[in-house]
């Protein structure tokens, strides 16, 4: 079972008898509430990031009813998520993080590929390992979703409307131009692979150079 299936299992379970379609926007926030303030499994209360997990499970679904014509009005729309506090502190300045994500070539298809990779890591904090194991699968750009698989970062990470720019643009324009065959990896190598982690490494520190920056202070 996927993260966002396990979500939607959970939702239905606290739906019971009501019927998921006929819910209204305050229904959804109440069941966020008490999303937010039942002890899980663990008798633990549900960090702030698995709460986020399943509000942005459910927006996807009731995204997806609306555009399959079962509903004609998205209950879930003004459904928020909340920012998540994390002890790492990006060390990049925004000035320094604007220089980064300007130096590749986006003339180019790597160019867009490697601001694509530079933003989706400055942005979700995921690790170079996670980001070389993402699939086309794992994105879903109507939603805003990312669905990451590694140690300190799986799980659904919302993207800003700047980075599904950046990723569309890569898939629509750059993507096209560097596979070779049927690859399942979101990110492609110059001959149509998946993206190692010492790759992305490599265009992380290119890129830092290339704007007289440390390659040290990129933390992801």
């Amino acid at each position: 079972m996927t993260i966002l299936s396990g979500w939607l299992a959970k939702f239905e379970r606290y739906c019971g008898d009501r019927e998921t379609l006929t819910l209204g926007p305050a229904d959804l926030v109440a069941w966020r509430q008490e999303l937010a303030w039942t002890p899980g499994p663990s008798g633990r209360m549900l960090s702030e990031n698995t709460v986020n997990q399943g509000v942005l499970s459910v927006r996807g679904f009731y995204r997806w009813a609306v555009i399959e014509g079962l509903i004609s009005e998205d209950p879930a729309a003004t459904l928020k998520i909340r920012g998540v506090r994390t002890e790492r502190r990006p060390k990049l300045t925004v000035t320094e993080r604007r220089s980064l994500l300007a130096f590749p070539n986006l003339d180019v298809p790597m160019g867009i590929r490697d601001r694509a990779v530079l933003a989706l890591l400055l942005e979700t904090r995921i690790s170079r390992p996670a980001c070389s194991r993402l699939n086309l699968a794992s994105l879903q750009l109507d939603t805003g979703a990312l669905m990451a698989d590694g140690r300190k970062s799986a799980g659904i990470h919302a993207l800003s409307d700047g980075l599904c720019a950046d990723l569309e643009r890569y898939l629509t324009e750059a993507r096209p131009a560097l596979v070779t065959c049927e690859e399942p990896a979101l990110l492609l190598n110059r001959k149509g692979r998946r993206l190692s982690p010492g790759s992305i490494q490599g265009l992380v520190r290119d890129a830092m150079l290339g704007c007289g920056l440390k390659p040290s202070l990129f933390s992801s």
